[in-house]
């Protein structure tokens, strides 16, 4: 019986997208990290249309830690601010690192 709760539970807070741990229990996906750039940030970033740095050129200039730290904060755009979760910012930094050099 406690398994079974136990199961509802887990399904139910996947289902509803609960963070259920540490998103360094599985590795980045830099493809849902391009899906996510392409649907969030290809305006600005993707070419030099804007005064926003390519993807290219943020991989080559900052770190690991630097990305993470400017997708962890509230980021404007045109259209408004996007709010990325933990795993969400390792798959996007997993997909701009990934484009360097």
């Amino acid at each position: 019986m406690r398994l079974l709760a136990l199961l509802v539970a887990v399904t139910m807070a996947v289902l509803l997208g609960f963070d259920l741990g540490p998103a360094e229990a599985l590795p980045p996906s830099a493809d849902n990290g391009a899906e996510l750039a392409a649907r969030w940030c290809a305006d600005c970033h993707i070419e030099q249309r804007s005064d926003a740095p390519t993807f290219k050129t943020i991989a080559n200039r900052r770190s690991v830690a630097d990305i993470r730290a400017a997708l962890s904060k509230p980021h404007a755009r045109p259209m408004g601010g996007i709010s990325l979760n933990r795993r969400e910012i390792d798959d996007v930094t997993a997909y701009i690192k990934g484009l360097g050099r």
